[in-house]
């Protein structure tokens, strides 16, 4: 997968042509997808979302609602009517984060370097692993991809749709809300009275729950510093070339918004005694890495196209990452082998 996508990437600059790079691009993100959706046994969640899916086999639909959250609830209940086992679910949840990651990364540059640097990372463990949560950061990067205060009702029920995918999306609204709030208060309020409400409706009966796992609990999650120091070179690289960042305001401001949050989240690691809640927070900030890394090429070049060094650079730390997760990390034997369910 990494190599299909790293010969994508380098492809796309010998040809700038929107269907050249459709010709790559559309196969290995259905690609990319299936294998998302299709594995079988792999991820470190994989034997808790099992028992989710046991469970709902002999529920209702509005009883399956009770013990999870409510698309992700629905897609399981879909699945066992037609006794379609855990496979299609996963499928629905790889299809949403893949489209919202595809669509956010064809607003790049380089759209198949954008999807390279998700693989090692936000594509093989989160997705792969985090399903409910991959599925709701997928549908936060469609929503992102193409936000502006002109699309402000599109942009809170895209995220709304998130968080009844995992509630924690909701959180992701408040940032959206800022590049508003500096360019028209007026909507900046009622974006604000709209998070109000989708926080009561979503968050009404597990807020002191999620306080509890991701703020004064003691929850640790291995590895979450590791994981906030990437998204924090992302920042500094981000806030240092902010400047030569080609965006429309609203996502210029979006972006530093979530490199200033990311820069935090490092006092917050230090200071929580749950790391879980910080690293869990952390995942929705991943993106930034997509969109910083896959422009760096472009960015320190004097010219429209990519620096060749930077290019190749870019895509050997990608590999660097890869590589030292899959072979050096406490969780990796949950992801490795890759088995598919077919």
């Amino acid at each position: 997968m990494f190599i299909l996508w790293a010969a994508g990437a380098a492809q796309a600059e010998r040809r700038k042509a929107n269907d050249a790079r459709i010709f790559f691009f559309i196969p290995l993100v259905i690609l990319t997808t299936l294998m998302i959706g299709l594995r079988f046994e792999v991820g470190g969640d994989w034997g808790s979302y099992m028992i989710l899916y046991n469970s709902i086999y002999f529920l209702s639909l509005p009883a399956s609602f009770s013990i999870t959250d409510p698309v992700y609830a629905m897609f399981n209940w879909l699945s066992a009517a037609f006794d379609l086992g855990i496979s299609f679910v996963n499928l629905c949840c790889a299809a949403l984060f893949m489209g919202g990651l595809a669509r956010l990364a064809w607003k790049q540059p380089n759209p198949a370097l954008a999807i390279l640097v998700a693989v090692p990372y936000l594509i093989i463990v989160v997705a792969m692993g985090y399903t409910r949560q991959a599925a709701a950061i997928g549908v936060i990067c469609f929503a992102i991809a193409d936000a502006s205060e002109r699309h402000l009702i599109k942009l809170v029920v895209l995220i709304g749709i998130a968080a009844l995918l995992h509630k924690s999306a909701i959180l992701i609204l408040p940032i959206a809300l800022v590049p508003i709030f500096r360019r028209n208060t007026l909507l900046g309020i009622i974006g604000a009275l709209l998070f109000v409400v989708l926080f009561v409706l979503v968050l009404r009966d597990t807020s002191d729950i999620l306080v509890k796992n991701y703020v004064t609990g003691n929850y640790d999650s291995q590895g979450a510093t590791i994981r906030v120091a990437m998204n924090v070179v992302a920042a500094v690289l981000f806030l240092l070339l902010r400047k030569r960042i080609d965006l429309p305001p609203f996502l210029k401001s979006f972006w530093t918004s979530c490199a200033v949050l990311a820069l935090v989240s490092v006092f917050a690691l230090a200071a929580s005694s749950a790391s879980s809640g910080v690293d869990r927070i952390s995942l929705y900030l991943i993106p930034l890495q997509v969109i910083c890394y896959s422009r760096l090429p472009y960015l320190l070049s004097n010219t429209k196209k990519a620096l060749p060094s930077v290019l190749i650079g870019v895509i050997a730390y990608s590999f660097f990452v890869q590589f030292v997760w899959l072979n050096y990390a406490d969780n990796a034997n949950y992801w490795i082998p890759y088995k598919i369910s077919l």
